[in-house]
């Protein structure tokens, strides 16, 4: 193709042209930035059959509307020669020349564009001669320089597409960059991921419980003279007080953990210390930088012996919640001492490795605080230079086995090559690659699979740390403290299903053992556990009516598992006075009655007092009372409609009892008249 110049007059839209959607689009937009800087692209022609001298232009359309709408303005010249490509060749050949350049052009990502105009205002552009050259409204370019101020983690996530632009927006609602962090601090462990209006809420709103980690180094007292505000919410009391003025809380605790880095720095004789308003490391802190291994620093005497104690302890919590505890109160002062138990030990277990003098001004650490708010030490060492290879051991002493591994050989110190670390964008990457392959394996082996399954909801093994099963498969058991409550026949039923299983595969230490020996289980025994784990994950539901109750909230498909079971609940479980019929109200009562003996049976007992008749109760559902075969059956197979599975079974009517042999009352049936409560007389009239 040869550059030909031909007047704008005779050029004319190609019909080969495969661009016809959105060829309007930003016309206006583009003529400006051709009048300021002329055509930077040249079009791509052919020639006309009719009228002669004129061209089509196949590549370069939207440069030519844009250029006609300035001939529109009178702000380009008609007779202006335009720069082209002069192509030769048929219609198809033209329209694949205009579909490679529409479909090969690669739009520039929303953070090169941002560094672009960032550069412009460097090099002293201001705003508005940027949107007159570019073509571009002035609230575009300044939309862009907010993003361009993001704070680092939250930009290199929009760089990294690993957050959408409307989310980076979000965060840029506001300049501070510690309200910023802070939501996207909250933002990392948030039920609902990364939302633009959730994170604009908590940008508008933010405060900070006064339970976080940060509000607990900072505490209270300090937070109140430096002029911040706190609100108490009176309805979310297990998050504490609101502190409103985050900032002020943040620039606190960045000051004191400054402190701590410097102290930390001197200790340690490391060649840098930063500190990280936060609980954890985040990618964007790292990016740059190269981690150092180091080995681990044994423990003294002294942590040795503490982790023992914090051992004991949390194991003397576990034994109370295996016995069950009456008071809510207790089991969460016990749940919070063990989760400051477990803190702790964290603290004592990941102390930084041991680092040779020759090499602490070479490297570096991040100090940030744990989940009570105390300042630690991250464990990881890093290096803003890749670590160079070491030499073995055989090197050091001078190899003479002609391998060249003492030779001094090599591009790096000591004649060894230095090799860049994968970067962390690579590492997950492979990482998402090999869970695919396995995932992929996995999915046409159900053997292995159902091995799997079973396995990673029965091994309750505790871990520190990361969970080595590697899967997300969990069973785990209802949010509520189970044990808290009193114990039934179905629950030691439950006690006697678990100690009839194999529990020998659970005594290996690692989690490979204890899958290897589980694997070798029976067909039989493999079922066992599963049954077992499955049953131990089914939350708590009510049955019968659900409107107004309070509570834990009914389940059809329990009815509906019930059903296929054939599972009858009075089988398993009676009322008793100590479990129902002293802690329901008389009229209940009366009604439970009424439902086994109809009407006149009941007013028989209306006189009596409540305790009294509670235990009547008792006697009465439980078949130990002399009455009619009819009503013994009855009350033998009734069952409150809350634990009843299925639909409610309806009353036994009026009509019914009193039609069939006298219902006699229980022997020593007391009858009391003392200012007990009434039922309404035309609850047991007749009609």
């Amino acid at each position: 193709m040869s550059i030909i110049q031909i007047p704008l007059s005779k050029l004319h839209l190609s019909p080969a042209n495969v661009r016809k959607n959105d060829s309007q689009l930003f016309i206006d937009e583009l003529a400006a930035n051709i009048g300021e800087n002329g055509l930077l692209q040249n079009l791509v022609v052919a020639p006309m059959a009719k009228p002669k001298g004129h061209y089509c232009v196949t590549a370069g359309g939207r440069r030519l509307r844009a250029m006609n709408r300035l001939v529109e303005l009178d702000q380009w010249p008609k007779d202006a020669s335009v720069d082209c490509r002069s192509l030769q060749g048929d219609t198809a050949q033209q329209s694949e020349v205009s579909f490679a350049e529409n479909f090969l052009q690669l739009k520039m990502t929303v953070t090169d564009e941002i560094r672009a105009f960032k550069h412009f205002i460097n090099e002293g552009s201001d705003v508005d001669a940027i949107a007159r050259r570019l073509g571009l409204t002035r609230r575009h370019i300044e939309a862009r320089l907010r993003l361009a101020d993001l704070a680092e983690p939250i930009f290199a996530a929009l760089d990294e597409g690993t957050i959408t632009l409307d989310i980076a927006k979000a965060y840029a609602s506001t300049a501070s960059h510690e309200r910023q962090l802070m939501v996207w601090e909250q933002m990392a462990n948030h039920w609902q991921g990364n939302n633009a209006d959730t994170i604009r809420r908590m940008i508008a709103h933010a405060s900070l419980p006064s339970t976080s980690p940060i509000a607990r180094y900072v505490g209270e007292t300090a937070y109140r003279e430096a002029g911040g505000r706190i609100e108490s919410d009176l309805f979310q009391a297990e998050t504490g007080d609101k502190w409103l003025d985050s900032e002020i809380a943040l620039r606190i605790a960045g000051e004191k953990l400054q402190a701590f880095a410097v102290e930390v720095a001197t200790k340690t004789g490391y060649g840098w210390v930063r500190p990280l308003v936060g609980t954890r490391v985040d990618h964007a802190a790292v990016e740059a930088l190269h981690p150092v291994h180091v080995e681990p620093a044994p423990l003294s005497e002294d942590e040795q012996a503490r982790i023992a104690s914090i051992a004991d302890e949390m194991a003397e919590i576990e034994a109370k919640f295996e016995e069950g505890l009456d008071d809510d109160g207790d089991a969460d002062a016990l749940e919070d001492r063990y989760a400051k138990l477990e803190a702790e030990l964290a603290r004592i277990q990941d102390k930084p490795g041991i680092v040779s003098d020759d090499l602490k001004p070479s490297v570096g650490c991040f100090v940030i605080l744990d989940a009570e708010g105390m300042p630690v030490i991250d464990p990881t060492l890093y290096s803003e230079t890749a670590p160079r290879k070491q030499r073995s051991t055989a090197a050091m002493n001078g190899s003479t086995d002609g391998s060249g591994a003492g030779d001094g050989t090599g591009d790096g110190e000591n004649g060894e090559v230095a090799i860049k670390p994968l970067s962390q964008r690579l590492i997950g990457e492979l990482s998402v690659q090999r869970r695919d392959i396995l995932a992929a394996n996995l999915a046409v082996n159900p053997a292995v699979a159902l091995d799997l399954l079973i396995f990673a909801i029965a091994d309750r093994t505790p871990t520190y740390g990361r969970d080595e099963r590697g899967t997300t498969i969990r069973a785990p058991e209802p949010s509520c403290y189970l044990d808290a409550y009193p114990a039934s026949p179905a629950f030691e039923q439950l006690a006697e299903v678990r100690d009839g299983l194999d529990p020998s595969w659970t005594e290996h230490e690692t989690t490979v053992a204890r899958f290897e020996a589980f694997a070798g289980l029976d067909d039989d025994a493999k079922a066992g556990w599963l049954a077992y784990v499955v049953a131990k994950s089914l939350e708590p539901s009510i049955g019968g009516p659900r409107i107004g109750h309070q509570g834990p909230s009914g389940n059809d498909l329990h009815d509906h598992l019930a059903g296929l079971m054939q599972i009858d609940a009075a089988q398993h479980w009676r009322p008793t006075a100590a479990n129902y019929f002293d802690r329901v109200g008389k009229q209940q009562l009366l009604r439970h009655i009424t439902d086994i003996g109809g009407t006149t049976m009941a007013a028989s007992y209306m006189a009596s007092k409540k305790g009294d008749l509670s235990q009547t109760c008792e006697k009465l559902f439980a078949g130990e009372t002399i009455v009619a075969t009819e009503v013994k059956t009855a009350a033998i197979a009734w069952v409150p409609d809350a634990i009843r599975f299925g639909a409610a079974t309806e009353a036994v009517s009026d009509d019914a009892r009193d039609a069939g042999d006298p219902v006699e009352p229980p022997v020593a049936e007391p009858v009391e008249s003392a200012g007990e409560e009434q039922l309404d007389v035309e609850d047991f009239v007749e009609a």
